[in-house]
């Protein structure tokens, strides 16, 4: 009876230790980049390591160029492309490095530009 409990005891501990190490790694977010403006041109960046030194380049038609920015405590990091110009209907890749080994890339989704929604008539 006691080698039972011992048993189920160890079980349930090593359950409760895995289950916590899947929450710590679920918790450790993915690199991720978003364009929160057009004019003129900016990337937020979340996820990268606190410190992390992250160097964010913009390739677009009109051009690229690139900018770094060191990832605050919670891993974000904000960047701005003063200088970039972008078209009316802007196809651009951005990616993300850090000196610390994160990564992030983001691709624009091509939209139909210069067509009527509303079609001929």
């Amino acid at each position: 009876m006691v080698v039972l409990a011992v048993a189920v005891a160890l079980v349930l501990s090593l359950s409760a230790s895995d289950a916590g190490n899947r929450a710590d790694s679920a918790s450790a977010a993915k690199p991720q980049l978003r364009v929160v403006d057009l004019s003129p041109f900016a990337v937020v960046g979340t996820g990268f390591k606190a410190g992390e030194t992250v160097r964010v380049t913009v390739r677009a038609r009109g051009g690229s160029a690139s900018t770094t920015d060191d990832a605050a405590a919670s891993g974000r990091v904000e960047v701005r492309f003063p200088r970039m110009k972008l078209g009316r209907c802007p196809e651009y890749v951005i990616s993300a490095r850090g000196d610390k080994g994160s990564r992030a890339g983001l691709r624009s989704i091509p939209r139909p530009c210069g067509i009527d929604p509303r079609g001929s008539q």
